[in-house]
């Protein structure tokens, strides 16, 4: 489908098969033309995807959400529509790119209930940037969005990569701080009920300086801006990447020796406690043959527990701690997070979730004491072979997908080895696409380019984007039509 020039048009066209073709492309061209007061038209919804095309509950939950805090209108937005016209009724500010905020009536708490276990932090991710710009309007010194749906789900981030790396390096970046209770967990799979994620999102231009979480009133003399009214500037090429200082770890796996009522797995250790040991011990194999260059030596008066290994282990180059060890009901519920901070304040992040089996056993076939007696001990076998196998392949996943993110530093030009002309981001992939709209927002808002600086510094090598990374940065640019905003 051909494009109009955003110079052109007010209103956007865009072509759900472009690029990544997903959800993606849906919740940030709605979040935008909420912001911008631009109607848009999206076809062939989510048309790159395998099997059932068209909206998801999630996408029309955030739609829906979207529409009603923008005061927008909305046709198309059902379940399995492969298009949506969204069209915004508030108009766009003479001093900036986007709406008036006066125009705009919000509300200091919201609740959204999905029926499955969507994505909540891919909910959160269509609605945050407009939440950010008139969030002010308020009436308190946050707003509150209590959403229930999947906190940990596969294709999207989970909880704790949201509150780990997504929402850290959010604020290192200059956007105000949100902070985030965990109620309860939902999964994608197996059973059990959905999660629920409560966000406190404080706004640009907030009148207060900073959340006191224990005594919400100010006193009038106290309120003052605490943040810009405008999308701060990003420019990811100002920032060093660091070296990394320490590794956090969070597993979440069974704990518990009984799998099943009649079936014991007698094993010295948990899946929690074995998931937990072999990938500390995995991942200081695997950093050890890292660049060192990428880690900040230890300090010689700090106590690194990682050194305290047996003689046929390796020493970790810096601190591995445990972040989070917390106990599933069942075994298709196991997730593993790897996060290196760095000493220049950001986070890198890598996550894997997996099932590792689902099968009942044989029904026992002698009743009285020995109904409590494994129904087979051939399939007892197979089921701890099954678990623990599945568990060190999950391992293996995680560390290889974590040491490529910190190891992946500088590209250096072919013909001059000793001239770095490009470097990565200081963020992993994932975390790279999450930046994208902000950055966008933020060249607009202050209606400037962001240039290789004169002293050389390197620009950033786009080729380790994600397809949603320039999905983003091609939906942006029909929005906003800002051309510094990277080519796809």
């Amino acid at each position: 489908m051909a494009q109009p020039s955003p110079a052109r048009s007010g209103h956007v066209y865009l072509n759900g098969r472009t690029l990544e073709g997903g959800g993606q492309l849906v919740r940030i061209a709605i979040g935008l033309s909420a912001l911008t007061g631009r109607p848009v038209s999206i076809d062939n919804i989510r048309g790159n995807r395998k099997g059932k095309k068209g909206l998801k509950r999630s996408h029309v939950a955030a739609v829906q959400l979207l529409a009603e805090i923008s005061g927008s209108k909305v046709s198309g937005g059902e379940v399995d529509s492969q298009f949506l016209n969204f069209f915004p009724q508030s108009l766009r500010s003479r001093n900036g790119p986007l709406v008036d905020r006066s125009q705009v009536t919000v509300k200091s708490k919201y609740d959204i209930e999905l029926t499955t276990a969507g994505s909540i932090c891919l909910i959160f991710q269509a609605l945050y940037p407009y939440l950010l710009h008139i969030g002010s309007q308020a009436s308190a010194p946050f707003i509150q969005v209590k959403i229930t749906g999947g906190t940990n789900t596969s294709k999207s981030p989970s909880f704790d990569y949201l509150s780990q790396v997504i929402l850290p390096n959010f604020e290192k970046l200059g956007l105000p701080p949100v902070s985030v209770m965990l109620e309860r967990r939902g999964w994608s799979s197996g059973p059990y009920p959905l999660g629920i994620i409560v966000f406190y999102i404080q706004s640009l231009g907030s009148r207060y300086p900073s959340i006191n979480w224990n005594d919400f009133s100010k006193d009038g003399d106290e309120e003052r801006s605490a943040y810009p009214s405008k999308f701060p500037k990003i420019d990811l090429m100002a920032h060093e990447p660091g070296k990394i200082t320490q590794i956090d770890l969070t597993v979440l796996a069974p704990d518990y020796k009984t799998i099943y009522s009649d079936v014991i797995v007698e094993e010295e250790e948990t899946l929690l406690e074995y998931i937990e040991q072999t990938t500390r011990q995995e991942l200081r194999r695997a950093m050890n043959k890292v660049n060192p260059s990428v880690f900040r030596a230890p300090r010689k008066s700090s106590h690194n527990e990682d050194s305290l290994n047996g003689d046929n282990e390796p020493k970790s180059p810096v601190p591995i701690r445990v972040h989070t060890s917390e106990r599933t009901w069942h075994e298709s519920h196991v997730y593993i997070l790897l996060v290196a901070h760095t000493s220049s304040g950001f986070r890198i992040g890598h996550e894997v979730l997996s099932s590792l089996g689902n099968k009942r056993p044989p029904k026992p076939k002698t009743k009285g004491r020995d109904k409590q007696r494994p129904a087979n001990d051939d399939w007892r076998r197979k089921l701890k072979s099954d678990l623990f196998n599945g568990a060190t392949e999950l391992i293996k996943r995680c560390v290889e997908g974590f040491i490529q993110e910190i190891s992946n530093g500088i590209s250096v030009d072919e013909t001059d080895k000793e001239k770095p002309v490009a470097r990565k981001a200081c963020l992993d992939q994932h975390m790279r696409d999450q930046i994208v709209v902000f950055e966008a927002l933020g060249e607009a808002c202050h209606a400037g380019t962001i240039s290789e600086a004169a002293d050389g510094t390197p620009r950033e090598d786009g080729r380790d984007w994600t397809l949603h990374t320039r999905t983003a940065q091609w939906v942006c640019r029909q929005f906003l039509g800002n051309q510094s905003i990277s080519s796809v």
